[in-house]
């Protein structure tokens, strides 16, 4: 299987980050009362070097004289997850199917993601790892899925098993649960996705009744992106359902593609209207978990740097793998030798900077393009570098959404 093209994750904290950050730009309130507010958020330590410590929100003085324009602009990556707990299941909502039984194995994070972010040149990328990948656990001497590594208030488990198997480091971290993301598609008052067919799964209470831009609210929209086996398209052709035969495969193109538009609602709703805006950080600020070293003002400063990213651009990536049975366990094998995944992995290795496409279309990475171009950061721990510049090809795995301009 190869990477595959999305047109993200549950990062929604992003959004709802660049949301607030454009309405205090754009309107130009509250700065103090944004920063005091996000230091009340969740957060967890995550391993570093001996020489880190924590950040302390509470020695980093709100002030309507922050400078927004400066701070670490340097290429980071963010491991985003979604956990679910159930949390916020009603048992009676056509929709709690989407949710499953939690009571007989806790949680378990079927969105495992990372974005790179790259702040100076306004671009970012998407990786996901499916939940099936079959990979040594960190800390142990046995393989397992990677999803079992995850602990939703200790990430470093997961944090090095993905080091370990695939190379990449993790600067920052950025938990979200279900009850953050239908909060978050209600706030801004739903996110519409086109659909080419009726569309359902009767396991997840999914249902699309025709070709058409269809608005979901949160519950159904929790029905959407966890719809995987049971995802159907009625072929008027067939005269029958048709299954999407990739499974968690496609839900990760669906999940990508949905993200990426909860994004950018996000972005138009937070940025023009006080009242989303403070919804989304109380959403935020509830339900979802960053690590000790993203302060207040980072948050604020990243941000602010990637306000005008065009959303509909961010290429998205899943790491290669092929189905195999071990024992009594179906299983997804990485395979990550192929040209394709040796750049996705340099990209977010940050041995590789992000390439631009001929059309010059910001955020956007051209096909096949690897050259050489000047890769400056601004971190003072860090010197300006040159690194290849590459853009992966990006393919699509199962049935996503139509391209579709007017439905957004």
């Amino acid at each position: 299987m190869r990477s595959s093209r999305r047109p993200w994750s549950h990062f929604a904290i992003l959004a709802f980050n660049i949301g607030i950050a454009g309405l205090l730009v754009v309107v130009g309130v509250g700065m103090l009362w944004a920063g005091q507010r996000l230091s009340t958020r969740q957060v967890v330590s995550i391993g570093r070097d001996q020489n880190a410590t924590p950040v302390d929100d509470a020695n980093i003085t709100p002030s309507e004289e922050w400078n927004l324009t400066e701070g670490d602009l340097q290429a980071k990556n963010f491991l985003l997850t979604g956990s679910d707990n159930g949390g916020c299941v009603d048992p009676d909502s056509p929709y709690a199917g989407a949710f499953g039984d939690r009571t007989s194995f806790g949680e378990r994070s079927d969105t495992i993601m990372i974005i790179r972010v790259n702040p100076l040149d306004n671009q970012a990328a998407f990786l996901s790892f499916p939940r099936d990948l079959w990979v040594k656990i960190a800390g142990s001497t046995r393989s397992n899925r990677i999803n079992t590594a995850f602990e939703r208030k200790n990430p470093n488990r997961l944090i090095n098993t993905i080091y370990e198997n695939f190379g990449i480091p993790i600067d920052h971290y950025v938990n979200i649960d279900f009850c953050a993301f239908k909060e978050i598609v209600d706030a801004v008052g739903g996110v519409s996705v086109p659909f080419a067919y009726e569309t359902r799964d009767q396991k997840t209470g999914l249902y699309v009744p025709r070709a058409m831009c269809f608005q979901f609210s949160g519950d159904h929209a929790l029905a959407y992106v966890r719809s995987r086996s049971g995802y159907s398209y009625f072929d008027p052709a067939k005269g029958s359902w048709v299954k999407d035969g990739t499974s968690d495969l496609g839900r990760i193109s669906r999940q990508q593609d949905f993200i990426r538009r909860a994004m950018q609602r996000a972005l138009d709703k937070g940025s023009s209207s006080p009242r989303v805006a403070n919804e989304l950080l109380n959403t935020g600020l509830r339900n979802v978990i960053t690590d000790d070293q993203l302060s207040a003002l980072s948050m604020l400063q990243l941000a602010q740097a990637m306000r005008n990213i065009n959303t509909s651009k961010i290429p998205s990536y899943t790491i290669s793998s092929a189905g195999q049975m071990i024992g009594e366990e179906a299983v997804l094998i990485p395979k990550i030798q192929n040209d394709t995944m040796r750049q996705v992995l340099a990209l977010f290795q940050g041995k590789a900077s992000f390439g631009t496409s001929s059309a010059g279309d910001e955020g956007a990475l051209a096909p096949n393009a690897i050259s050489l171009r000047a890769f400056t950061t601004r971190s003072s721990a860090s010197p300006s570098t040159t690194v290849p510049a590459v853009a992966p090809e990006q393919d699509t795995l199962g049935i996503v959404p139509p391209d579709d301009p007017s439905c957004r």
